[in-house]
């Protein structure tokens, strides 16, 4: 009999071991994220199927080399163009970036990754490490084909480092102001180029088109390049995809200003553009408020304090308050406000962690994750004095808009 259960346990690590394919080891010919039903695995990046390298033009006040777009991040959208944050709470860092030089330098001995980063990776209000944390914390930690089990020795932070590195080797592989001015689209104070001269001269290099963002002076300052993967993230093997956001770009007239005070790439004198600033999780908020309610489009009543619907009784106040590194939080009397990981419904209650939910107003329209579309969920009590949760949308269900209203 011991003979026997000996065997089976043999067997079954066997077995075991050759289920467990560990991110390094993964077949090259891996499918392509987004183009099957695979479940995640550390060969297959799911749901985040969608990889994103960002970069911005800050020009006023210039940040960044003079001849360079900066870096972002590099985030994970599900297939559908929504997106998940802050994944993983045990393997986030300080939000302050206080421990990211020791990480980089000092256990994973790449001085060279830090002095680079530290080139390139700029924030707007020189916060850059507390940048990268944040980028790692929101994002980094969705990414499932770097996630510890998926190593075969895992040190800590390893998944940290291994995500810096391939953000920084991506980004250097999509150099945006070389492709620009290689097509004779220079910084510049007063000429003016249009949306297919500059589609043309980066998808022509990226091999798909891009997405390019314009701020308020008709002026680029966000590139985002869209991806597939097959595989891990270990394995570099990003697939350009074309867009799944569309540019708020005019045909013409779309400036590129030279970065203030840098005293090169101008054709003029002609006075810089107005300061502008860019947020860094996506397009820029628009119509936040402070404090306001929290309406249901073409439906009676509002919310209250802990996030349910209600039809009678008094609106609760809500407070709006937009993030350092983009997005907004919510507040009302009852604490944070979040989305539930399981269940999707809006909930206020101080149990919630407001800054690890971060959303979005847009076009004066409530979202989270990148879904704008909100459903009612189950009912407590009866009546009017019925309190309805609200969920996030799965398509399958009669939809409306959650609008902040000002008091």
């Amino acid at each position: 009999m011991k003979f026997v259960l000996l065997t089976i346990a043999y067997f079954l690590a066997r077995v075991s071991a050759a289920q467990s394919v560990f991110a390094s080891d993964c077949p090259s010919d891996s499918p392509e994220s987004c183009t099957t039903s695979n479940s995640a695995s550390c060969c297959f990046e799911a749901p985040g199927g969608v990889l994103l390298q960002t970069q911005f033009w800050d020009y006023s006040p210039a940040t960044g080399p003079s001849d360079l777009f900066t870096l972002h991040g590099l985030w994970p959208d599900n297939c559908d163009g929504t997106y998940q944050q802050f994944c993983d709470n045990s393997v986030t860092i300080p939000n302050d970036g206080s421990t990211i030089q020791d990480i980089l330098v000092n256990q994973f001995n790449d001085q060279g990754l830090y002095d680079n980063l530290s080139n390139v990776w700029k924030d707007i209000n020189g916060n850059d490490r507390s940048l990268w944390a944040h980028e790692w914390n929101k994002h980094g930690t969705c990414i499932n084909t770097i996630n510890p089990s998926c190593y075969s020795n895992y040190q800590t932070h390893e998944d940290v480092y291994d995500y810096y590195k391939t953000l920084y080797n991506l980004y250097e592989s999509l150099p945006t102001y070389q492709w620009l001015v290689n097509a004779g689209i220079t910084p510049s104070n007063s000429k003016t180029y249009t949306y297919d001269q500059i589609q043309q001269a980066l998808s022509s290099n990226f091999g798909q088109d891009v997405y390019f963002k314009c701020d308020s002076n008709n002026a680029i300052n966000e590139i985002w390049y869209f991806h597939h993967i097959k595989g891990s993230l270990l394995q570099h093997n990003f697939v350009p995809i074309a867009p799944l956001s569309n540019s708020n770009c005019p045909s013409s007239g779309i400036l590129f200003p030279p970065k203030s005070g840098s005293g090169g790439g101008g054709d003029d004198d002609t006075p810089a553009p107005k300061p502008t600033t860019t947020t860094t999780s996506g397009p820029a908020p628009t119509g936040v408020p402070s404090a306001g309610y929290i309406d249901l489009s073409g439906k009676p009543g509002c919310l209250i304090s802990n996030g349910k619907y209600y039809t009678s009784g008094t609106c609760a106040t809500y407070h709006f308050a937009e993030s350092s590194f983009g997005g907004v939080t919510i507040t009302s009397s009852k604490g944070g406000c979040g989305v539930n990981s399981s269940t999707k419904e809006f909930t206020c209650s101080s149990s919630v962690d407001a800054s690890q939910n971060q959303f979005q107003i847009k076009n004066g329209n409530i979202g989270f994750g990148g879904n704008y579309d909100w459903c009612l969920g189950s009912s407590s009590g009866s009546g009017s004095t019925a309190q309805t949760a609200v969920k996030l949308s799965d398509g399958s269900c009669s939809s409306f808009k959650l609008n902040p209203v000002s008091k």
